[in-house]
């Protein structure tokens, strides 16, 4: 096949590289290049796509690729080329990494912020960075010289590394596949000027002008380690020391600087509405370093002053005391987006407000089942109390019926068999014990044995009635 027409596409050309890749090898190369390093997982293929999926689709190129001065653009495959393909690539779909630093002093709520800014920008799992998580993903057990930081860690005095580790553990976090590609919101870091210059500024050899190698950063690091620590070596700074520029790989396109009173920073903590401190003491001791870092007045050059002079970043400066969370987002926003708005295949606002709408309806059908359910129970609960009073009811009519049958029964008899039931027996007796005694008053004595013996009758009905 040499030529393709199509009355919809027009003539085009087929190129063939000379790689023999399969598609797992170049899925597999997309993945190691512009995200997280992974093992791709293979599973075999569905009945109806494997004849596909086995389509042998090497083809032979067209006449003008097979010339020898035929300027190809990635001759030995896509692989080979990945990161000249990834470049093109965001380039001709407008995707450009949106990377940005947040400095607040502790307590602001800075944490809150970024966290929505990120989810915001830079998709799901946003690469929304922080020193100490950082210093803990490197300490993680498996992690390259994990063990070799942690002794260095216990070495360093208070627990902190030295500006040349820190500057190393931080600028390869930047360097990642997923922070070249989407983009960061570093968060809290750098802490001062200095640590700034050494994150975002790479040394330029004077004799060449070009930017010295580097290659064996991570060596002579392990090296530093693992000898013992000179004094001050980061803090002191030689006069012969070489000339620095920007570092466009890993310098932020955006800086904000959260602003608030020490007295508000207090406020969010001790209410739990942010973080930054365990106790006062420590907030303290935070503000005080923040302050002097970025607040000098010494004449010094604090952290932001790096980003507006050495880096050329307008700094957006935001009182958070001022306005509420989310006018201080609008206000990130129109700063971000200042310079145009950000593809990077982000849902719009009106997908986002549609979806939204549908987490509304969603959460409103689901209280609107919740409560019937709780309706069908209630009623239900209810109907079974009312059948149980009904039956208790119908239990105690029954009891008042049969009473109300066996009184009126009684009250039906004939006077003489009454009499004969309840006064005949009993008179019997008495006018027997009479004759027997012969009392001088009969009538008195015969009066008395009705009165003693008024209550003998019911066992003697009793027996009579089980007898009949």
């Amino acid at each position: 096949v040499r030529v393709v027409a199509s009355s919809e596409v027009g003539p085009y050309l087929i190129a063939v590289d000379k790689a023999r890749l399969t598609q797992r090898d170049i899925v597999q190369g997309i993945v190691d290049e512009m995200s997280h390093k992974m093992e791709v997982p293979m599973r075999p293929a569905e009945a109806d796509f494997k004849d596909v999926m086995m389509l042998d689709l090497i083809m032979e190129p067209s006449a003008p690729m097979q010339s020898k001065d035929f300027q190809w653009w990635c001759k030995k495959g896509l692989l080979v080329n990945i990161k000249k393909v990834a470049d093109e690539f965001c380039r001709w779909r407008r995707l450009r990494p949106l990377k940005a630093v947040v400095m607040a002093p502790p307590g602001s709520g800075a944490e809150r912020l970024c966290t929505r800014f990120a989810e915001h920008y830079l998709h799901r799992n946003p690469p929304h960075l922080r020193y100490e998580g950082i210093l803990q993903d490197a300490l993680k057990p498996g992690a390259k010289s994990s063990e070799t930081l942690r002794a260095k860690l216990e070495e360093s005095p208070g627990g902190k590394l030295s500006l040349k580790t820190r500057t190393r553990l931080v600028r390869s976090r930047l360097l990642s596949n997923v922070c070249r590609y989407r983009g960061y919101i570093l968060e809290g870091y750098p802490t001062s000027h200095e640590e700034a210059e050494a994150l975002f500024t790479e040394v330029v050899a004077e004799e060449e002008g070009e930017v010295a190698a580097e290659e064996n950063e991570e060596e002579e690091e392990e090296e530093e380690e693992s000898a013992p620590p000179a004094e001050d070596e980061d803090e002191e700074e030689d006069e012969s020391a070489p000339k620095r520029r920007l570092n466009k790989a890993v310098a932020p396109e955006f800086c904000i600087v959260i602003q608030s009173s020490e007295e508000q920073c207090k406020r969010r903590i001790f209410e739990g509405k942010a973080l930054g401190a365990n106790n006062e003491a420590e907030f303290l001791q935070k503000t005080l370093e923040y302050r002097r870092e970025n607040i000098p007045d010494d004449g010094r050059a604090g952290t932001s002053d790096f980003f507006s002079d050495t880096a050329g970043v307008q700094v957006l400066r935001i009182d958070i005391d001022a306005c509420t969370e989310a006018e201080a987002f609008q206000a990130i926003r129109v700063h971000v987006e200042s310079r145009g708005q950000f593809f990077n295949y982000l849902p719009s606002d009106e997908f986002l407000a549609r979806e939204r709408e549908k987490e509304i309806i969603l959460v409103e059908s689901t209280e609107d089942q919740r409560e019937e359910r709780l309706r069908q129970e209630r009623l239900a609960a209810e109907e079974l109390k009312l059948h149980e009073r009904a039956d208790e009811e119908t239990s105690r009519r029954r009891v008042i019926a049969e009473s109300e049958a066996s009184l009126l029964e009684n009250e039906t008899q004939p006077l003489r068999q009454y009499l004969m039931n309840n006064v005949v027996p009993t008179l019997t007796e008495g006018l027997s014990e009479v004759c027997k005694q012969m009392p001088d008053d009969p009538i008195e004595y015969l009066a008395q044995y009705l009165f003693a013996h008024a209550q003998d009758i019911a066992p003697q009905l009793e027996a009579a009635a089980s007898r009949s």
